[in-house]
């Protein structure tokens, strides 16, 4: 695989761990940079939402969500799989983008 002209892959991988879609970005594919970085953004506000619900509906006051769980593992219910779904989601998207980013410029588009 010849890398795109003066651009190392390893890097376009660094920078999109740091913020998804600067990669991307960093390999000339600003399309695809922005559409990460605003699902990113999106999918991060999600979880967000979801955890809050979570805390607003099965925690008493001066309880952690990891001290509850411990205790009411099975009471965590559809948000308890759907906090759980997000999580494991995320990280299988956020090895996909990094991966994607280190493609990007190690293959460059015909």
């Amino acid at each position: 695989m010849a890398a795109e002209k003066g651009k190392k892959a390893w890097l376009a991988a660094v920078l999109t761990l740091f913020v998804p879609g600067l990669g991307q970005a960093y390999a000339g594919r600003y399309d695809r940079g922005l559409i990460v970085l605003a699902g990113a953004v999106f999918y991060s506000f999600f979880i967000l939402q979801t955890f809050t619900l979570m805390e607003a509906h099965f925690l008493a006051e001066g309880e952690t969500l990891l001290t509850w769980a411990k205790e009411n593992f099975l009471r965590f219910g559809v948000n308890g799989l759907r906090f759980f779904a997000c999580i494991f989601l995320a990280g299988a998207l956020y090895v996909w983008v990094i991966l994607d980013a280190y493609l990007s410029v190690a293959r460059p588009p015909r």
